[in-house]
């Protein structure tokens, strides 16, 4: 008796594992996969220096070159473009294409370090002044955001660490989606 129950649940537990097989196509199509996926935040503590030439002209003779000098703290977002990911589903393996991460975004510079008190200028001393305005200050605050995002889209271990973090989030959805167990698919990954 104990033989007949156990084979007709092994026949049970076939069955019901072969119908969800061919349905993890259908289920993992319901994923919308759109926008970004922001996987990893770096903080960033740098020093910007910005130069504001002499006028030209008669009216700015006499100027001097002025720099300035400004230590700051920022963010910036990394991960990947979801509208890029590929899934492609072959029976019971499931392969996954994953795109290169990007920084997401504009950096975000924490506005209480980038404070005209914290501004640190070359001194004045033309007898025709060049002063520091706030015009310079936002051209110093741009340079200061272009710099952050191009360090951080050249740190290759960085994008690294997001693209691997992205793999992480898409495996965790593919298991929700799959309505499967572990052992009745693989997932196979190709990262760009």
């Amino acid at each position: 008796m104990k033989k007949i129950i156990l084979l007709i649940m092994v026949i049970l537990l076939t069955g019901c594992g072969k119908g969800n097989v061919e349905e993890l196509g259908q289920n993992l199509k319901q994923m919308e996969l759109y926008g970004n996926l922001v996987t990893y935040q770096a903080y960033y503590h740098n020093v910007i220096e910005y130069e504001k030439k002499a006028g030209s002209g008669v009216t700015h003779l006499l100027e001097q070159d002025r720099e300035l000098f400004v230590e700051y703290k920022g963010t910036i977002k990394l991960g990947i473009s979801l509208d890029e990911v590929t899934i492609d589903v072959q029976g019971n393996e499931i392969n996954v294409k994953i795109p290169k991460a990007k920084v997401i975004g504009d950096p975000n510079i924490d506005e209480d370090s980038f404070k005209e008190e914290n501004f640190m200028e070359s001194k004045d001393t033309g007898l025709n002044k060049n002063p520091i305005t706030a015009d310079d200050s936002s051209k110093a605050l741009k340079q200061a955001q272009e710099e952050m995002k191009k360090n951080a889209q050249e740190d290759q271990e960085l994008l690294k660490l997001a693209q691997n973090r992205a793999k992480i989030v898409l495996e965790e959805n593919i298991r929700q989606f799959s309505m499967l167990k572990e052992n009745q698919y693989v997932i196979n990954w190709k990262l760009d």
